[in-house]
């Protein structure tokens, strides 16, 4: 059975090298306030249902982090909108 291996960690709680490489993967600089999640996939394999439980579980916890954050602190859901139609146009964008 294949076993995709999931992690969910805030920012501030990465080790500085750690947070640096990940900036440098994903090519932008992270907050504090942001949560980084990883998963690894097996080519040509589909996740297990445990596999999938686990990571449906660790995206409702994300999920409720950042409803609880967009509330704490004003965030509309246009405001959400627009930053995430930002994000994946940074994403959609040739690296050189």
């Amino acid at each position: 059975m294949d076993t995709s291996p999931i992690a969910v960690e805030s920012v501030r709680n990465l080790e500085a090298n750690g947070k640096r490489w990940l900036e440098n993967v994903l090519g932008q600089t992270l907050q504090d306030d942001q949560q980084v999640f990883i998963m690894v996939l097996s080519p040509g394999s589909e996740p297990d249902e445990a596999a999938r439980r686990q990571a449906r579980v660790g995206l409702d916890v994300t999920f409720r982090k950042t409803t609880a954050y967009a509330e704490e602190h004003g965030v509309s859901d246009d405001q959400i909108d627009a930053a995430i139609e930002e994000a994946t146009q940074q994403v959609r964008l040739p690296r050189d």
